[in-house]
């Protein structure tokens, strides 16, 4: 059986065959450890140096600025816990962030609540963006650190930055940019845009897995440092033996995303426009969930009215994609992204996520709209939602009940 076409790019990567080549050398050849003085020490160091600069001209960082961990996940946890215990004071303890983002961030951060700090969310409008024009109002007096995603991973939604930090420093407060889905994708110059601390995977963009950079900035580093701590070993804010195969591959994905940006940003928005305007011509009440206008073109979140988001992705068999929703065996959950954009459950419920690559084609795209549309049909001629749909039925208050009631 044929495998079906990957269209789960914000999942992760394949990596890249330059970064595959790069790397087989360190596992078996250039095998020694960084810290070690020797000739093996030497080139190791030589090979890991290579690799930070590649990233740090990537992101327009200082070299002892780029910080390698095994991921965003790690980076973020270690940013967010680090810094709210090593600068809350004054009455000041609160970390703010969005109810929109990633799992690894709101799982931190509800961690670092039940160590009795402050937890505090700010609202986004229904297109998932943050309000710019209320939030300088609307940060809680009590805030140390504001941590946001810069791309949504469910919805590709892209926040301005730039005018985030530029708020949030003038009351005093530092700022976390979880930019796993931004990384090597778009443009980033964290010099611009004043980034305090930022996190990033390298398996999103053709590295391999268990690697990822954290962006801390000069003068931030105290906070991270670890008391005691060996600074010869990613400057002290992280212990143990550097993976430096997977550094090397992380180093050369960063290098051939500094040349390609531009052109995949290109393909990858064609390819979305063909995708949902290929779509949208043969179904009705489908929904793009999230802003049209500011957005990464390679995440998009479309709820197929009537479908279950589950069913909807088992039943296209050619096309490998993501559900928006969640279902347990005794509830019906929708996703937390699209909850607190404020999306009604029966839209959120009926929701995929389809991300694009860079190694996406035409021909794959075309497969997915004629996948899609015929699984669609096919699940509306067996829904008894899509009736009630077509009959104008009150359809959130049937899901609100059913929710109320465990089903």
């Amino acid at each position: 059986m044929q495998e079906p076409i990957y269209l789960d790019y914000a999942s992760t990567t394949p990596c890249d065959p330059e970064v595959v080549n790069e790397m087989l050398p360190f596992f078996s050849d250039v095998f020694g450890n960084p810290n070690s003085l020797h000739i093996y020490g030497i080139k190791a160091k030589t090979a890991l140096d290579k690799a930070r600069r590649r990233i740090q001209n990537l992101i327009n960082a200082e070299f002892d600025e780029v910080i390698f961990t095994s991921g965003a996940t790690q980076s973020t946890q270690i940013i967010l816990q680090r810094t709210m215990k090593s600068i809350s004071a004054n009455g000041k303890n609160g970390l703010t962030t969005l109810k929109t983002e990633h799992k690894a961030t709101l799982d931190t951060a509800n961690l670092i609540k039940s160590e009795g700090f402050e937890l505090n969310f700010v609202e986004v409008k229904k297109d998932g963006l943050l309000n710019i024009d209320n939030l300088e109002n609307n940060l809680p007096g009590n805030t140390v650190l504001f941590s946001v995603c810069m791309v949504n991973n469910e919805t590709g939604v892209l926040q301005d930055i730039k005018k985030i930090t530029e708020i949030c420093h003038k009351k005093g407060i530092l700022v976390h940019v979880d930019a796993t889905q931004a990384f090597g994708k778009i443009h980033i110059n964290v010099k611009d845009l004043d980034i305090d601390f930022m996190s990033a995977s390298g398996h999103k963009i053709y590295a391999p897995k268990g690697i990822g950079l954290m962006f801390c900035k000069k003068p931030n580093m105290k906070y991270l440092r670890v008391p005691r701590a060996n600074h010869e070993v990613e400057f002290g804010i992280r212990a143990g033996t550097v993976p430096v195969a997977l550094c090397v591959g992380f180093g050369k994905a960063a290098e051939i995303a500094s040349t390609e940006i531009g052109k995949n940003l290109e393909h990858i928005a064609r390819l979305r426009k063909t995708l949902i305007e290929g779509i949208t011509s043969e179904l009705d009440e489908l929904y793009i969930n999230g802003s049209e206008k500011y957005n990464y073109p390679g995440i998009i979140n479309i709820s197929f009215r009537g479908c279950e988001g589950e069913a909807l992705m088992m039943e296209s068999k050619r096309i490998a994609v993501s559900s928006g929703s969640a279902c347990t065996s005794n509830k019906l959950s929708i996703s937390h992204v699209l909850d607190a954009m404020g999306i009604s459950p029966d839209i959120a419920q009926s929701s995929l996520r389809i991300t694009i690559g860079k190694l996406t084609s035409e021909t794959d795209i075309k497969i997915a709209i004629e996948d899609l549309t015929k699984a669609t049909k096919k699940l509306r001629k067996m829904s008894p939602i899509w009736d009630m749909i077509k009959s104008a039925a009150d359809i959130d208050n049937i899901f609100k009940r059913r929710s109320q009631n465990g089903i």
